[in-house]
């Protein structure tokens, strides 16, 4: 197993004041599967952002694997599901990482996308408007989106908020099935989460 990314003695704090994260260090490997959990405002979403690259840490170092990539999945409410915008479209935009800045989308980004759509059963809602989406279906629409690059890390932040117990199942055995592919790494307050053989429980904050 190689490393991906190693955090060092990472701290991170907004205007320099209470270190969010103080002197945090991790380091992932490749099939990891690692559930955050602690107190809200512990930490658990900047240290997210943090190894994604949203953020950077006020001191310490991170080290990542070449051309690492990396899908992430935000926090349910975080997103503005008024944007007029197609579940293919949302889907879709999760490839611009990968893309050179003045590439438009082609045939081969098409693709890849209802491919991935196929994947998480989300083919018939392709050309549906993300505000009419279920909360299930919502949530899988932003698990297509960090899919779609097959990124060999997946950060998902509260991913089994507002979900029923079906819903929250369905979830669960898809993330269980992609850790076969890549490393992740999940906030969860879900005390029953199912937990492949090694996977490690990190308390933040």
């Amino acid at each position: 197993m190689s490393t991906l990314i190693t955090l060092s003695d990472v701290s991170f704090s907004y205007d320099h004041r209470r270190d969010i994260l103080s002197h945090f260090s991790l380091s992932i490997e490749e099939r990891d599967f690692i559930v955050l959990r602690g107190k809200n405002g512990g930490g658990k979403t900047s240290l997210l952002k943090v190894i994604s690259g949203l953020l950077t840490p006020t001191s310490g170092t991170i080290q990542r694997a070449e051309g690492l990539t990396v899908g992430y999945l935000p926090q349910h409410r975080s997103i503005d599901r008024q944007f007029p915008i197609t579940v293919f479209q949302t889907v879709r935009s999760g490839l611009q990482c990968s893309m050179p800045w003045w590439k438009p989308f082609g045939v081969s980004e098409r693709a890849t996308t209802m491919a991935t759509l196929e994947m998480l059963n989300l083919s018939e809602l392709a050309e549906r408007p993300i505000d009419s989406l279920s909360g299930g279906q919502w949530q899988r629409t932003l698990l297509a989106r960090a899919l779609v690059s097959s990124p060999q890390l997946l950060l998902l932040d509260e991913p089994d908020t507002h979900l029923d117990t079906a819903t929250r199942h369905e979830l669960y055995e898809t993330l269980l099935e992609q850790h076969q592919h890549r490393a992740i790494v999940v906030v969860s307050h879900d005390a029953h989460f199912p937990l492949p053989d090694g996977a490690r429980i990190i308390e933040i904050g």
